[in-house]
């Protein structure tokens, strides 16, 4: 008798560990699920990574050669009160010079496949403004880095002033004396073409 007890309890025992088992299942698969569920169609996951703007470029700028202090330092120049234009929404910002700092004026274009191109147009420290312009893309390190001038074929001198556009992908070149306009040069996504 006692073994064919030991028997039946050993069948009831293992009927119960095979109930508990899958029991324990779903409870514990419903939070693996739910929480799996809710991290991949959670908004942020959805979303496409913010866009840099040019003040996100900007910052990346070598200062060498260019500016007297970092980059960073001057954007938080150029946002007080008439010291500087920051459009993020256009892709442009300016800044006034001031005794060591010569004004200058940055607009960001754009690739056809969407890789940023930044347009550096500079005065002299103690000359006439916007007589320099200089181009820029990201290298590797996510520095920029300067590039060719081929992409646009009108060079610095000369007695020419570069206007560089807030709004539109136009940058003029106008006589630096009389201010008249001699070239409209347009981004058409790869280079500057001038306009007929």
């Amino acid at each position: 008798m006692a073994g064919a007890n030991s028997g039946g309890t050993s069948r009831l025992v293992f009927a119960r560990v095979l109930w508990e088992k899958r029991r324990m299942t779903p409870r514990l698969l419903l939070p693996l699920l739910l929480a799996l569920t809710s991290a991949l169609f959670h908004p942020s996951a959805l979303a496409a990574p913010a866009r840099m703007t040019v003040a996100d470029y900007f910052v990346r700028l070598p200062q060498k050669d260019y500016f007297e202090v970092k980059p960073s330092e001057l954007l938080t120049f150029l946002q007080q009160p008439k010291c500087g234009v920051l459009d993020p929404a256009n892709g442009y910002l300016s800044c006034t010079g001031d005794g060591a700092q010569p004004s200058f004026a940055i607009a960001l274009f754009r690739y056809r496949d969407g890789r940023p191109l930044l347009a550096l147009c500079m005065g002299e420290l103690e000359g006439p403004d916007s007589v320099a312009l200089d181009f820029f893309e990201p290298a590797a390190s996510g520095a920029m880095r300067k590039i060719a001038r081929s992409i646009f074929p009108i060079a610095d001198g000369k007695n020419r002033r570069f206007e560089i556009p807030r709004h539109g992908r136009t940058i003029l070149v106008r006589d630096g004396k009389s201010g008249k306009v001699l070239h409209r040069l347009t981004w058409d996504g790869e280079k500057f073409a001038e306009e007929k």
